[in-house]
């Protein structure tokens, strides 16, 4: 049995033991419902909690909203298995396996359908099959090489894609992904622990410099100082300054600025630049 066949037996034994559960609770006609009892004091008695199998407005009941939800998870999975290939709702309908009890909720699961963030419906007309079906909407639309690469080159900015969110509509994108970027067409973030692909980057064979021979050789043969004595005592060889040198401070004599002594004269202020205007009335 498959593990989606035992989860939904499983569903199936907790429904029927919770639904034998509510029916043996409820009170009979012999025994009257429990009520509150007015206190003193004009409060209001307090309201009791809606059971679990209260019917819902529409005259549907959350058991049943429940299990629709449950089934919709298996859909999910269903249709992102066959991805890209699109699915009728018969199709759907008939991989659920829908107890008696649901299938006069199909029009709330086709609704649920078309609702979902992760499910894309096509229709008759855009479908080749001439029927309305539903497809998978993957977090990226990238299948196989040439449409990773067309949609990197179509990204606004370079943040790079998620390999796991890659693996979304592409699950076997590893390999694809390890002969790109051998050829430089795409550029890998690598895992420390086991150096599996993180995160893809656009890239292209036109950003690498093909070097000669002799340069290469040239530049693995240039060995750097070993230790940071060295590396100062060459830098001193060859009239560089290294950074690591302490600097001498030059103390010289200090001259204190004299304050310049801002004479303020007495007396009485007159407006001396309008004595030929104004007239004088000391007298």
């Amino acid at each position: 049995m498959s593990l989606a066949a035992s989860m939904q037996k499983f569903k199936s034994e907790m429904s029927d033991a919770a639904s034998r559960n509510a029916s043996s609770s409820r009170p009979t006609a012999s025994t009257p419902a429990r009520t509150s009892t007015p206190q003193p004091g004009n409060k209001r008695p307090r309201e009791s909690a809606t059971p679990a199998s209260a019917p819902l407005p529409g005259g549907k009941s959350s058991s049943a909203g429940a299990e629709i939800m449950t089934h919709m998870v298996y859909a999910v999975q269903y249709l992102k298995d066959k991805f890209p290939v699109a699915s009728t709702l018969p199709d759907i309908l008939n991989f659920l396996s829908l107890p008696s009890d649901l299938q006069k909720h199909t029009p709330l699961i086709r609704r649920a359908l078309e609702n979902h963030d992760r499910i894309a419906v096509v229709p008759k007309h855009e479908s080749p099959a001439g029927k309305e079906t539903f497809r998978y909407n993957p977090q990226h639309p990238v299948t196989d090489a040439d449409e990773l690469k067309s949609y990197l080159a179509s990204l606004p900015t370079a943040a790079g894609i998620p390999v796991r969110e890659l693996k979304d509509g592409w699950p076997a994108c590893v390999p694809a992904l390890e002969d790109l970027a051998a050829k430089h067409e795409v550029l890998l973030l690598r895992q420390k622990k086991d150096n599996a692909p993180k995160t893809v980057y656009p890239d292209s064979p036109q950003f690498y410099v093909h070097m000669d021979g002799d340069f290469v050789d040239f530049w693995g043969k240039c060995k750097l100082p070993a230790s940071e004595a060295e590396l100062r005592a060459e830098l001193e060889r060859a009239n560089l300054t290294p950074t690591s040198q302490v600097k001498e401070v030059k103390k010289g004599t200090i001259q204190k600025k004299e304050k310049k002594r801002v004479n303020r004269r007495g007396g009485k202020t007159t407006n001396l630049h309008m004595m030929g205007i104004l007239r004088d009335y000391k007298k």
